[in-house]
């Protein structure tokens, strides 16, 4: 029987793995630069966290968790995204004391959400995020975005590979007033997608940001036309301090994001390349003001965001970057004889010792193959030992740009690869 991964999952080796881990080294050193904390909370919870955190009504609790029971018949989920996780982590730890404000933590991991496969959307994806904690102000929200751009910067992107789009949740009073009149006005339209017909009594923001009925919903009412005075201060705010540090931003007043817990400022960043086609969001995140206190902590309010890694290493890659250096060895050695195997295994271990990067030929190759295999691997350097090399305690180095052989004493060996 021939097993098969499963849909939409992917096996990761060779170069894409080198490619996960330069883009995690790039993650870390930058949220180190902004005094981020990493955190790794479980790849399962309890089933009732998502739905509390990220609400009953949204796609994710409602069709995308992958849900199980464990032994004890308790529900269980494996994490489909990270917000939720961190804050239940920050409620349990008692992290979120005053003199820890603001707490600033990061993430990289795993999480899973049944959905259709499709490019750059995998039901096991990879994802970085980030949340703050702390003291609500249009700096903070500033920082994360400020963030978010630096980390797509120090990966390969371009300002003009980017677009960010920025909408300002409203609430209060002036939600409950445009609510209902989004309502009226979805009312009035025929013909609505099944989503967004269910979506106007369960959770009616989302359905401006239906990919199917963008066109029908053209005069259909914006949070802009109800925004307190407060509101706007604030989001004018933003955008003069994301300006003074040439970010520029497009409004979207149809920008809600797809997770109930978002309030005031949200936010995502496109890419401007056609390789992603409807999946080009590679970063969105916003502020929630009140899912801390719901998940049983502290009154303190939260940001964040969250960034596929997936996408970003497609849009890389179409763009013809490379994260990860050419894999190559230092030196590959060639035992002709036993004896010479033998002496080239304890040769392979000084080499390792000295940070060298070396390999070994285990597979009784003849010369031919031998350089082939050195050319495949890219080493720079082989080393060929045999009984006349043992006799005369040498070893014959062979430099694979030059072409140049040269005979060298054991005492000589690491200078000699060193200065090759």
């Amino acid at each position: 029987m021939n097993f098969k991964k499963p849909r939409g999952t992917e096996d990761l080796f060779g170069n894409k793995v080198n490619e996960y881990v330069a883009i995690s080294t790039i993650i870390r050193d930058v949220m180190s630069k902004y005094n981020f904390d990493e955190i790794m909370t479980p790849v399962f919870e309890s089933t009732d966290l998502f739905k509390r955190g990220v609400g009953d009504t949204t796609d994710i609790v409602q069709k995308e968790m992958y849900v199980f029971e464990d032994r004890k018949n308790r529900s269980m989920a494996l994490r489909p995204e990270g917000t939720a996780p961190v804050i239940r982590a920050v409620v349990e730890n008692k992290l979120a004391q005053p003199e820890n404000l603001p707490l600033k933590l990061f993430y990289i991991g795993k999480y899973y959400r049944y959905e259709r496969p499709q490019i750059g959307r995998n039901r096991e994806f990879n994802q970085c995020g980030v949340e703050v904690f702390g003291k609500k102000s249009p700096e903070a929200d500033s920082e994360i975005i400020t963030l978010a751009i630096s980390l797509l910067r120090n990966m390969g992107f371009q300002t003009n590979d980017l677009s960010v789009e920025l909408n300002y949740l409203i609430s209060g009073v002036s939600k409950t007033k445009y609510v209902s009149e989004l309502k009226n006005s979805l009312k009035k339209i025929k013909d609505l997608c099944d989503d967004c017909s269910s979506r106007i009594e369960t959770n009616v923001l989302r359905v401006l940001d239906c990919k199917v009925d963008q066109d029908k919903l053209k005069n259909v009412p914006t949070m802009n036309d109800f925004m307190s005075e407060d509101d706007k201060t604030w989001l004018n705010s933003l955008v003069k301090i994301l300006g003074l540090i040439d970010i520029s931003v497009n409004l979207n007043p149809r920008l809600v994001r797809g997770l109930d817990y978002y309030t005031g400022m949200v936010f995502e960043i496109k890419s401007t390349d056609k390789t992603l086609a409807s999946q080009s969001t590679l970063c969105g995140g916003g502020r929630y003001d009140n899912l801390l206190k719901q998940l049983g902590g502290p009154d303190i309010s939260g940001l964040g965001f969250g960034m596929g890694i997936e996408r970003i290493l497609l849009d890389l890659e179409a763009k013809k970057i490379q994260l990860a250096s050419e894999k190559a060895l230092d030196a590959y050695i060639v035992g002709l004889t036993p004896k010479a195997k033998q002496f080239s295994t304890m040769l392979l271990m000084m080499l390792r010792s000295e940070g060298l990067i070396a390999d070994f030929d285990y597979q009784d190759r003849n010369m031919k193959s031998v350089f082939k295999q050195s050319e495949r691997l890219n080493s720079k350097n082989v080393i060929i030992i045999g009984e006349s090399e043992l006799k005369e305690n040498v070893v014959v180095i062979k430099n694979q740009q030059t072409k140049k052989e040269t005979k060298v004493s054991y005492g000589d060996i690491i200078k000699t690869i060193r200065g090759n």
